[in-house]
């Protein structure tokens, strides 16, 4: 790992849908980071879907200067779970003093190289917006007990709904940490998959999926000794099924879920035009093509809504 302070942005880009939202993810981390040499891109794909990369990904990629890295192999999952291939991805050493994982239905207005700041024991997340997993049957609590821990004392607030307050539960869409070695020799990726295993092998509780990246998030976090610095929506502010898209806050990171809900929100206009002034001009008619695909059926769901 370099001595010096840097940041590895990276994202799991593996399969054509996540490719193409990956375009618009890529553009948009390349232009708020922009002249900053400490920050570095990086996609993951797996081996057997590196190969049939799509030539427009592969040209907005270089343009952004993104590097391609190959997942390891798929671990012992209990039952398959594509989620945990961010986990994955979490444990590569990219080189760099600290890393963001994000998802790749995201886009960036903003830069994250603040995170390169973080203290060598802490992580940051943003609080889930509603409490998904472990309201019933002591779920948490039989959680903590399984690695021999009592739920944590503190709360958070929860960003959805009526905002309630309940244990630490975060939204994996956007994870930052260090990439610090541990007396153990491990680092924190290490630490999230072997608790992620561990949980998912060998703990007899329910409704784990897909869930359990964010379930044994704050379980690695209190299992291995990390603080947590807890976010606010501007580092992972979800669109999906907003009453004013005009109310739309000035987010960092702008995690959409679905171009629906993106195309509505008044930072796409220049979300768009950046993905095309970036991409390639041999590639540009396939952007504008997906673009206007989405356009064309969005703007069809809007008539039909009002008939």
């Amino acid at each position: 790992m370099e001595d010096t302070k840097s940041l590895a942005l990276f994202y799991v880009a593996d399969g054509h849908r996540l490719e193409q939202q990956s375009w618009l993810l890529a553009a948009s981390l390349a232009a708020a980071h922009a002249g900053d040499e400490r920050v570095r891109q990086f996609a993951y794909v797996t081996k057997a879907n590196r190969a049939g990369m799509q030539a427009a990904t592969l040209a907005i990629f270089e343009a952004c200067n993104v590097e391609v890295r190959t997942l390891a192999e798929t671990p012992e999952w209990k039952k398959p779970y594509p989620h945990g291939n961010k986990i994955v991805a979490a444990c590569d050493d990219r080189g760099t003093s600290h890393s963001v994982f994000l998802d790749t239905d995201m886009a960036c207005t903003a830069s994250l190289a603040e995170f390169m700041d973080l203290p060598a024991d802490t992580c940051a997340a943003a609080p889930e917006g509603r409490p998904t997993w472990g309201g019933k049957n002591a779920r948490w609590t039989r959680a903590y007990a399984h690695f021999g821990m009592s739920v944590p004392e503190e709360r958070v607030t929860l960003l959805r709904g009526s905002k309630v307050e309940y244990v630490p539960y975060f939204n994996a869409g956007l994870v930052a940490f260090p990439e610090t070695r541990h007396d153990d020799g491990r680092r924190f990726g290490e630490h999230w998959l072997d608790t992620a295993l561990d949980f998912d092998r060998n703990c007899a509780i329910a409704n784990k999926r897909p869930w359990l990246d964010q379930i044994t998030l704050p379980l690695t976090m209190k299992r291995f000794g990390y603080k947590t610095r807890v976010l606010g929506e501007r580092y992972n502010y979800s669109l999906s099924n907003r009453a004013d898209y005009a109310m739309t806050p000035d987010a960092a990171i702008l995690h959409y879920h679905r171009m629906k809900f993106l195309y509505q929100a008044p930072q796409w206009p220049a979300l768009r035009d950046t993905l095309l002034d970036m991409m390639p001009g041999a590639h540009r008619d396939a952007a504008v093509a997906h673009i206007q695909d989405i356009e064309t059926s969005l703007e069809a769901d809007a008539k039909s809504a009002s008939i």
